[in-house]
C-alpha cells in the first residue's frame, strides 16, 4: 500500500484551496450586486410563459392568479415579493418565504409558477447565459 508524502497534501491542500477560492470569489459577486432599493422587478412566469412583471416597491400589492393548474396569491411589499397563499397539496411555495435579491425564486410546481427577482438595470454578462443544453 502506498504511503502519502508530505508533497501529496500539498497537492491536496491547494487543489482544496483553489475550488474554495473560485467558489468564494463567485459567492462574492452573486451577494454583492449593487442595487438601489425600488429598482429590483420580479417576473412571474405561469406554464413557462410570461405571466406579469411587478416592481418590487414598498407599497402593498396582491396579484391573485387563478388558472387551470391551481389558485395563487402572491403580495409584494417592503420591496420584495411572497406567495402567501396557493392551493396545491403541500404548500412548499408559502415555505420559501420572503423574496428580495436578485436571482431568488419562488417555484410552486403543481401550478407551473415561478417567480423570480431580477435588476432590470444589471448589463447582460456571460456568466448569465446558458453553458449548455444537453
Amino acid at each position: 500500500m502506498l504511503k502519502m508524502k508530505r508533497g501529496d497534501f500539498v497537492i491536496i491542500f491547494l487543489a482544496l484551496f483553489a475550488a474554495g477560492l473560485i467558489y468564494g470569489i463567485k459567492w462574492w459577486d452573486t451577494h454583492n450586486e449593487q442595487y438601489q432599493q425600488g429598482d429590483l422587478k420580479a417576473i412571474i412566469t405561469v406554464d413557462g410563459k410570461e405571466y406579469k412583471t411587478v416592481s418590487l416597491t414598498k407599497e402593498e400589492q396582491i396579484i391573485d392568479i387563478q388558472t387551470k393548474f391551481g389558485h395563487n396569491t402572491l403580495k409584494v411589499f417592503d420591496y420584495g415579493i411572497q406567495m402567501t397563499y396557493s392551493d396545491a397539496p403541500l404548500r412548499i411555495a408559502l415555505e420559501m418565504g420572503f423574496i428580495s435579491r436578485p436571482k431568488q425564486q419562488i417555484i410552486c410546481i403543481p401550478a407551473r409558477i415561478m417567480v423570480e427577482v431580477f435588476n432590470p438595470n444589471r448589463s447582460v454578462n456571460d456568466e448569465d447565459e446558458l453553458d449548455a443544453i444537453i
